[in-house]
């Protein structure tokens, strides 16, 4: 065993709140904390990971019509999480319009703790008794052999027996079929070529391990683990035998079953116990928090300027991204922590010339994939925490850790046609073990919280793995305000929808669930929308998937998932629960609460469509027949669920008729290596009805179909601004005009605007430049200049390739694209100018300091076709039909689609905001340097902020040294110069001490070599 520094203890930090429930208000007493420090004599080799709540961090969604809050800890959308300052605030959660749908959405990743003895045929191969004269029957099993011993590895470690309620008795081993002598043995025969197994024999109700009812199973290694000695306050302490040294053979090891990682089954405050919990050191690595929420979103009706709350990496607030040195800089810098958006590329190696095929898609750096991208991380290093401990120090749940690191982007669209939908991208790496990346690049597995690592850093390489999500709808939950009064929780509806359609020659499919108010009245609030979900991205798939049970392959390996199963229950129902719940007997997952005690089992159970040894109760709650009076097996779909008998079903026939709607999709099983990577992917749509969310869900296919993008602008210039005397010369690339439209394939650029701000980017002009819609609200600003392809340019531009390429062979616009855009009038599309690559801006002061922004902008997506009257000579007209040559593919039919333009960015790491401030260059001596203002008066707010007065040294030379000094002759201060370009250098007029000077007259001098300069300035009140 190698020898490294032993982990020190640490102390984490318990945060209490207040809950606010997502179902039935209750009032929830503080989860088991991460506080008081413990010390062991040897754990780990390895420093405990840092409290995971100092990690939690929150985003805001809100840039559409759909609305959310997201949070690294599993929980894409959360009705409440813990602010200091707002108490439980998750808001808006699962907002559409005015109301809020959604009080939950997390995430699910399951696995089993073995393979049930039924899979495989086994024989009796053998007779004895043991030392109480009970008949011992030996059982052999040559395909449970092959299984166990495939790849050239072992895929299963011991056998369990008495597999119920997710428990077990792991099998003493035998070196053979001679040596069993009592019940509950196994061994492994190499000469026969077989598994072999001792049961009881029972001549009344013989166990028969070709029955599931066996309760036998083959154990994986990850199900198999060292036994809880003690809950400590920080960690979870394991019995890991005489040597104290972890996953080696003298550890006390027992059968722990099943594990599905999920965060929505507490309801302690502030849910210290779930089971996803944000990466280790997430504050550094994912996000950064110099700003808080209520820095930027304070204004919003979702939260207040106090929130303390972190705030998780958004793309278009640069300064929420974590930092890393640069090397050439010598400085620390933000960058983007998550993936950028992709374009389309048939001459991309491999490429097969269709958008379903992964090798013609390539990333395009600095480029986002939506309004907001939200990026976020988490694991499930605690997940034992999520497990209840009785007085004996033994687990009631046998929940744990699998070592799976998730990363996932959220995405908002402010944009018409795609306000009511939002995506989720997810990544799912297994980092149970040590791994290499695509690089060559080692990186440690991860660290669980007593400083050890999976199996001794080797961790595991799962099978029939299962991914999915869970969610809950409440239609509706509460207002915009956060009022709950419109809460209405158990007469809602479900349904399934299904429909294949085509666009442009590609085949896309619809696969939702829809859930809405049954009678469309929740308290009063009326006119209320439809919600649905579909699972999109999926694993592919690592063996034959036959869904149905026909005996017909349905998903081969190599194929995508998709969604393999899905199943709904009522809240009150949902797994984990002991009895149905209700109003007023409510909630497992409460402190003090009883669980089931298979709630691991049964959750991986429904993510996986097993049946397998279901009680009453879980088989009539969430396995779904058509009839549920009789709910036949014969009728049973154990992957998908039927909605055909819901009104039938107990749960909902109540008053008010109804259903508490919750459900679950998936996709599995599938197998992942230590160091693999698998995506996943869902959307949340909305609509005002029926046909509105199936037309919503079209458009989310060929977002889907386009890596979840929709129309895109051009590329984002880059922009390089330069100073002089009373001017500022902006150029930029023409990186633009290369681009083409993601979902169109059009090649739609048309021009450029130029923005200049005087406060820093908060605002682009005076209210005379302000830009209102039809219903006067605000939209933006009118540029300082623009420049757009001329008249001719216009006419000859290819519809799918950027000049200077010919299109011969191709349609042509046709025409100028130019005035006010005929979608969006209050938008200008230029007047013919021509395109410029530079800009100079005279109306400036020097000193001051500007901000300018130059964007690119689209001709947006026409009418497919116009319609024209054709006089037919006898008083009467035909309707003609023409199509556009500008949009050949027919797309935004009938009506078009208005221009786009990228963003104006918010900070200097944006490529085309740039921060400058005018003056004059360097001289080549000292002898024309000034002092600006002079004399310095202090209420002039002169290029100034609260609590940071500057004046400005210029005509300075390349380098030089400029020192302070009091009318007395005491030193004050001293500057350092280096810049072979700018000649300014600005003081903050406070001394060497820092601090702020008095009013009064001052010299200074100016040193540069040889040469020198004296002067003196005045500063005033």
């Amino acid at each position: 065993m190698r020898t490294l520094p032993k982990a020190i203890s640490f102390t984490l930090m318990t945060i209490m709140g207040i809950a606010v429930a997502s179902e039935p208000s209750v009032t929830a007493k503080p989860g088991p904390p991460f506080t008081t420090s413990f010390r062991l004599g040897k754990v780990g080799d390895y420093p405990f990971p840092t409290n995971p709540l100092n990690d939690r961090a929150k985003g805001y969604l809100i840039k559409g019509k759909v609305k959310s809050a997201v949070f690294n800890y599993g929980n894409f959308i959360q009705w409440g999480d813990y602010s200091a300052s707002t108490g439980y605030n998750g808001l808006p959660a699962g907002m559409w319009g005015n109301y809020s749908y959604l009080p939950h959405v997390a995430f699910m990743a399951g696995v089993p703790g073995s393979n049930y003895s039924s899979n495989y045929t086994w024989t009796e191969c053998g007779t004895t008794t043991d030392n109480s004269g009970n008949v011992i029957k030996v059982w052999c099993s040559q395909d449970a052999y092959t299984a166990w011993f495939r790849n050239g590895d072992t895929t299963f470690v011991s056998v369990a027996f008495e597999t119920i309620d997710d428990r077990g008795i792991l099998g003493e081993q035998k070196a053979s079929k001679d040596d069993v002598d009592k019940m509950y043995q196994w061994g492994i025969d190499d000469q026969a070529g077989e598994i072999f197994i001792s049961l009881l024999y029972n001549s009344v109700n013989e166990i028969n391990p070709n029955s599931p009812r066996a309760y036998v199973g083959l154990v994986y290694p990850w199900g198999m683990r060292p036994v809880l000695k003690e809950r400590s306050d920080s960690f979870d302490v394991f019995d890991y035998g005489p040597d104290q040294e972890e996953w080696t053979a003298d550890d006390n090891y027992a059968y722990y079953g099943a594990s599905t990682i999920e965060s929505w089954f507490t309801r302690w405050s502030p849910s210290t116990n779930t089971e996803w919990q944000a990466t280790t050191k997430a504050r550094i690595n994912s996000h950064d928090t110099e700003v808080t929420a209520g820095d930027i979103f304070g204004t919003t009706p979702f939260t207040d300027p106090g929130d303390p709350y972190p705030l998780l990496a958004h793309s278009n607030y640069s300064q929420t991204w974590p930092k890393r040195y640069n090397v050439e800089t010598g400085e620390y810098e933000p960058y983007w922590p998550g993936w950028w958006a992709e374009n389309y590329n048939v001459d991309l190696p491999g490429c097969t010339g269709t958008r379903k095929d992964p090798a013609c898609w390539e990333d395009v750096p600095g480029r986002f994939i939506s309004d907001t991208d939200v990026y976020l991380e988490f694991d499930d290093r605690w997940a034992e925490r999520s497990n209840i401990v009785n007085t004996n120090n033994e687990y009631l749940q046998t929940g744990y850790p699998l070592g799976l690191k998730v990363r996932a982007e959220a995405h908002s669209y402010g944009v018409a046609y795609a306000e009511d939908i939002l995506f989720v991208t997810v990544r799912v790496r297994n980092e149970s073990g040590d791994w290499v990346d695509d690089n060559g690049v080692r990186h440690d597995g991860i660290i669980l919280p007593d400083g050890t690592k999976l199996n001794h850093g080797k961790g595991f390489n799962y099978q029939k793995m299962v991914l999915g999500f869970y969610m809950d709808a409440d239609v509706v939950s509460m207002d915009i305000y956060g009022n709950t009064g419109v809460h209405t929780n158990d007469d809602d509806f479900m349904e399934y929808y299904w429909e294949r359609f085509d666009v442009n020659n590609e085949s896309l499919l619809i696969s939702m669930a829809m859930i809405y108010d049954y009678d469309g009245n929740s308290n009063g609030a009326t006119d209320l929308g439809i919600v649905a979900t579909q699972l999109l991205d999926s694993p592919l798939a690592t063996r034959n998937i036959d869904l149905d049970k026909d005996g017909n392959i349905d998903i081969f390996p190599g194929e995508p998932l998709k969604m393999t199963d899905w199943h709904w229950f009522d809240w009150y129902n949902r797994p984990g629960v002991v009895t149905r719940e209700s109003n007023t007997n409510c909630c497992a997952g409460e402190p003090g609460r009883p669980q089931a005690l298979n709630r691991e089992e049964i959750m991986y159970k429904l993510i996986a469509g097993d049946t397998t040894n279901l009680s009453d109760d879980e088989k009539a709650w969430f396995f779904h027949t058509p009839h549920p009076d009789t709910d036949l097996d014969i009728e049973l779909n154990p992957h998908f669920d039927s909605l055909e008998g819901l009104e039938q079903e107990d749960a909902f026939i109540q008053d008010p008729p109804g259903l508490d709607c919750v459900l679950i999709m998936s996709c599995g099983p599938f197998d992942l290596d230590v160091g693999e990577e698998v995506p996943f992917s869902f959307c949340i749509i909305f609509g005002q009805d029926r046909q509105d969310l199936i037309n919503n869900a079209k458009f989310a296919q060929i977002m889907y179909n386009s890596h979840y993008q929709g129309y895109t602008p051009p590329t984002t210039p880059t922009v390089t601004a330069t100073v002089d005397h009373k001017k500022v010369t902006l150029t930029w690339d023409d990186a633009a005009e290369q681009a083409t439209d993601v979902v169109t394939g059009y090649a739609d650029f048309e021009g450029y605007k130029v923005y200049k701000s005087k406060d820093g980017g908060k605002t682009w002009g005076g209210p005379e430049d302000m830009i209102y819609d039809s219903s006067g609200v605000f939209v933006g600003w009118q540029p300082i200049a623009q420049f757009d392809l001329t008249a001719e340019e216009d006419s000859a531009h290819c519809v799918y390739v950027n000049p200077p390429e010919s299109c011969t062979d191709g349609p042509i616009r046709g025409h100028s694209i130019s005035g006010r855009d005929p979608l969006n009038p209050w938008v200008y599309l230029g007047d013919d100018t021509g395109l410029q690559h530079i800009f100079v801006d005279t109306n400036v002061v020097d000193g001051m300091e500007y901000t300018y922004s130059v964007t690119a902008y689209d001709m947006g997506v026409e009418a497919p076709y116009y319609i024209r009257y054709v006089d037919n000579g006898d008083g009467t007209y035909s309707e003609v039909r023409d199509s556009t040559t500008s949009n050949p593919n027919g797309w935004s039919e009938p009506t078009g689609y208005p221009m786009i333009e990228n963003s104006k960015g918010t900070t200097i790491h944006d490529p085309n905001f740039v921060s400058v401030i005018p003056g004059y260059r360097t001289e080549t001596t000292v002898n024309k340097v000034q002092v600006v203002p002079n004399p310095y008066i202090v209420r002039s707010q002169f290029n100034e902020r609260e609590y940071v007065r500057r004046m400005r040294f210029t005509h300075l030379p390349e380098t030089c040294t400029i020192t302070i000094y009091t009318i007395t002759g005491e030193k004050v201060n001293q500057l350092k110069h280096d810049d072979p370009v700018d000649g300014n250098e600005w003081w903050n007029m406070r001394t060497v001490n820092n601090q702020e000077i008095a009013p009064g007259l001052y010299f200074y001098t100016v040193e540069s070599g040889s040469d020198k300069f004296i002067g003196k300035f005045a500063v005033v009140r």
